[in-house]
């Protein structure tokens, strides 16, 4: 139970939160980072012992990273310890390796100077992307940068030794999963970052040990006090400082009743997701990395709703790996999920992610750019293996899909159907096995393609609308510029009125729609998804129980009245207070 406050000078600091629970504790800050090592001049004659003591560090972070596995396996099991997996991956990279190398024998600098130089240009290149979900990579390489260097100073970047033995709430500038996974959760009851996001490794492994957890409190450190008495509110992103008694009451209450929501959550999973009226809504996930395959199983999700492709394009300069290497990739994930399917986003590059191929000249605006769908039709070769590695993947796994993102009319669709059965029939002259009943779907991200529904819906098997990009394109703001960050809604009379009549175009023609943008794991406006006809929800293998409660406890009768006034609001509020309402209705247990 949390402890008398000593103080009642209450303080509330707003963050996001990523990963729930209530953290009670007394304060403690730390402060670390990537310093960079002081450099200094070797002779020719002193390179292979600055290589010996390099390769000498990395073997000792390796074990020092497999060790963290083997801790993390018996928390949470090998799911989330998997994650390490990247990290010694990344110890072993040629190419980082080779060019520590060269600089070295080049630069006639110390290796510890070297190398921190080598993976900051990395780092460098992905901290200017600005798609969140590998922007946060940066994370792990840096958790290995750091640990490297550490060992090559021969001094040890173990887990802390805690001076006391009372409830600590962490307070950092940053958080590495290393860092993460080392907690001793005993005595670390929650923590909470300055910088960071839900998607990051360290978001997921906060989440995966019950360890509460909010990042963006922006300017934590210069605002906390060391020891100071502090209750971090993971549902909604709070970190209380010198909390009243009246406020350590609240959270006492708060943490039964919630502890009995999560039991409830736990008992479900086996459960269909059906709304009280008897309307099924299908309920998958969003994947990335291979390390999330085994998770999707163990939420009791009804297979893939969308997986990222263009991960391969992370830490891979040379670009998508050949036909082979993602036929593999494919299929441990199409055979991981059966009997359910995966639905497969093809090359989704450009704008605001990672590029699959340097531009010679940057784009005056790559969001209107060469993104998407575009990229691959002006690159068949490329489109053409990819397209085969999804068909032969899925040739023993029936219920797969293929969608096209960025699609702004008729003849893109076509046009890679008609390379889609290019790729069909070069397989059937080859005999090689190929997923025959392959659906086929388009993303809804631009204003253009939900005009033109009616006539699409006749070309393709399903509809994903992508609620992140459809609301930039929509309303014209920037999702990734603070400027203007307040004005995106995807809440916005004429976004939900394209979701809906997205929706309904895709009823005349028997073509289901699905939500695999953010907006379909808020619990906030899933009623208004539900009400606007949505059939099928793809959101973060995390979020898959509570969404699943949430649908269980909904109306589809009381949903689709409520959407109907939406479609007739006349601004954002309108719409978020009549979803909320019905929502807190539904599901109180989890707002409260």
């Amino acid at each position: 139970m949390i402890q008398e406050p000593i103080s009642t000078e209450e303080t509330w600091l707003q963050g996001i939160p990523v990963s729930p629970g209530i953290a009670l504790g007394k304060i403690k800050i730390q402060i670390s980072g990537s310093k960079e090592p002081v450099a200094y001049e070797i002779s020719p004659e002193e390179v292979d012992a600055e290589l010996v003591r390099f390769h000498q560090a990395l073997q000792t972070t390796a074990d020092q990273i497999r060790t963290l596995r083997e801790r993390m396996i018996q928390i949470s099991g090998e799911k989330d310890a998997s994650i390490f997996d990247a990290h010694i991956l990344l110890l072993q990279d040629k190419v980082i390796l080779q060019q520590v190398q060269t600089e070295l024998l080049k630069r006639l600098q110390n290796v510890e100077h070297i190398f921190y130089v080598v993976m900051q240009n990395y780092m460098e290149v992905l901290r200017r992307v600005d798609d969140p979900y590998l922007r946060a990579k940066t994370a792990d390489m840096e958790d290995v940068m750091q640990r490297v260097i550490n060992n090559l100073r021969s001094t040890e970047p173990l887990e802390d030794e805690e001076e006391a033995e009372e409830a600590q709430v962490l307070v950092a500038y940053d958080l590495t999963p290393s860092d993460t996974a080392a907690m001793d959760a005993s005595l670390i009851h929650g923590f909470a970052t300055e910088i960071g996001s839900s998607v990051s490794h360290t978001a997921i492994l906060a989440r995966s040990m019950g360890i509460p957890a909010v990042v963006g409190l922006d300017q934590a450190l210069l605002r906390v006090e060391s020891h100071a008495p502090a209750i971090l509110d993971g549902y909604k992103g709070v970190l209380i400082l010198k909390p009243t008694q009246e406020t350590v009451e609240y959270y006492n209450r708060l943490q039964v009743e919630k502890e009995k929501a999560y039991k409830a959550l736990e008992a479900l999973r086996d459960l269909p997701t059906i709304t009280r009226d008897g309307r099924n809504i299908r309920l998958s996930v969003n994947v990335e990395f291979p390390h999330e395959y085994s998770g999707i199983k163990e939420v009791g999700a009804e297979g893939v709703g969308l997986f990222r492709t263009e991960f391969f394009l992370l830490g891979n300069p040379a670009g998508m790996p050949d036909e082979e290497e993602q036929t593999r990739y494919y299929k441990k994930l199409a055979e991981g999920c059966a009997p359910h399917g995966v639905i497969f986003r093809t090359l989704d590059s450009g704008g605001d992610k990672l590029p699959c191929e340097r531009l010679c000249t940057p784009e005056p605006n790559p969001f209107l750019g060469w993104r998407g769908i575009r990229v691959s039709l002006s690159r068949p070769e490329l489109f053409k293996q990819q397209l085969r590695a999804i068909l032969r993947a899925c040739a023993d796994t029936p219920g797969c899909g293929i969608m096209f993102p960025m699609i702004s009319g008729y003849t893109e669709v076509v046009t890679a159907k008609h390379i889609l059965q290019e790729c069909r029939e070069e397989l059937e002259k080859k005999n090689v096995p190929y997923a025959r009943d392959l659906k086929v779907g388009i993303m809804i991200e631009v204003p253009s393609a939900a005009i033109m529904t009616d006539v699409l819906a006749r070309e393709v098997d399903f509809f994903s609308v992508g609620t992140n990009d459809l609301t930039q394109y929509t309303i014209a703001v920037d999702r990734v510029n603070n400027r203007v960050a307040n004005m995106f809604r995807p809440t916005h009379p004429a976004v939900v009125r394209i979701i809906g009549m997205t929706i309904t175009a895709g009823e005349r023609e028997n073509v289901p729609t699905a939500i695999c943008g953010e907006m379909a794991g808020d619990i906030t406006l899933l009623p208004l998804l539900i009400g606007l006809g949505a059939t099928s929800m793809s959101v973060g293998v995390h979020l898959v129980p509570i969404i699943r409660y949430a649908i269980r406890n909904l109306d589809y009768g009381q949903c689709r009245d409520m959407a109907q006034k939406a479609l007739q609001a006349p601004n954002s509020r309108t719409i978020v207070d009549l979803s909320t309402a019905l929502a807190r209705k539904s599901y109180p247990a989890l707002f409260e």
